[in-house]
């Protein structure tokens, strides 16, 4: 931050000063966030955010570039599938310059919401009066080591699984949900040892021999040559995603074509026919 302890004291408590209560809990070798500096945080780190965008856009008009496409993702569709989407896009237009931030849906639909991103991906539904969605259902697959016994299948089920160490998404996610229903609904019991936050370290922990996982085709069907392979998983099983913009704003010139080029890749993958691809 380029300040000395002092000067990040002094601006605390002059915020502290001005908002009337404290956010701090301070005492000799203690200084902890209250609850009100934690509920204060996702506000403050969103407007920090807003202005480093509005100096790095102003600096790009200043230096002649053909535009700016500002665009947030979650995850899933962050790590594999948008750089190829970005990568295919600046290959067309190199003097358009890109900003990619992985958010959280809420944060993501906040942001395209208020105009400060240009283009969302987020989990379906997409919430937001002032939000326009292309929702979308990418398709499921297991993936699991390339020497497991059960590679030599094309098509796995949860009786497949049965006993087997499953890696999972976490708890809250739709996904997760879903999965668990299948696994229920054939008698299977649904034994989840290991749990984490993204598809892409589901993916990494297969490939470290630490279980079997379902995932989305962006994530599993990838060719990373990490050992990983996946099949098709039946029951048919969907991770609903939405690419968002303003709804009162129309895209124009390269965030307009941006947008085109995703929502063309997404729906090349949700009409994968995964049991040819697996053969």
């Amino acid at each position: 931050m380029r300040l000395t302890q002092p000067a990040v004291s002094v601006a605390l408590a002059k915020l502290e000063e001005m908002l009337g209560y404290t956010l701090f809990i301070r005492s000799k070798g203690y200084f902890v966030p209250k609850p009100e500096a934690k509920q204060l945080f996702e506000d403050a780190e969103l407007a920090i955010l807003a202005f480093e965008r509005f100096q790095s856009r102003a600096q790009l008009i200043g230096e002649g570039a053909e535009g700016l496409v500002r665009v947030g993702s979650i995850g899933a569709a962050a790590l594999y599938f948008m750089p190829e989407v970005i990568s295919a896009f600046s290959s067309m237009r190199e003097k358009v310059d890109l900003q990619l931030q992985v958010r959280s849906s809420s944060q993501i639909s906040y942001l395209v919401g208020n105009g400060q991103t240009d283009i969302g991906i987020v989990e379906a539904p997409a919430a937001g009066q002032s939000l326009q969605a292309s929702e979308f259902a990418i398709p499921c697959v297991c993936i699991l080591p390339e020497n497991d016994p059960l590679a030599s299948e094309s098509l796995l089920t949860p009786e497949h699984l049965r006993d087997r160490k499953m890696i999972s998404i976490e708890e809250d996610h739709p996904l997760e949900r879903k999965v668990r229903a299948a696994f229920i609904e054939a008698g299977v019991p649904w034994q989840a040892s290991i749990s984490c936050y993204f598809f892409a370290i589901m993916r990494n922990l297969v490939a470290k021999g630490s279980g079997v996982a379902i995932v989305d085709a962006l994530t599993g069907c990838v060719d990373l040559n990490d050992g990983v392979v996946w099949r098709p998983f039946a029951p048919d099983l969907k991770h609903d995603i939405a690419v968002i913009t303003r709804s009162d704003t129309a895209l124009q010139g390269p965030a307009s074509d941006f947008l085109d080029m995703t929502v063309a890749q997404l729906r090349v993958v949700e009409r994968m026919d995964l049991t040819v691809r697996a053969r």
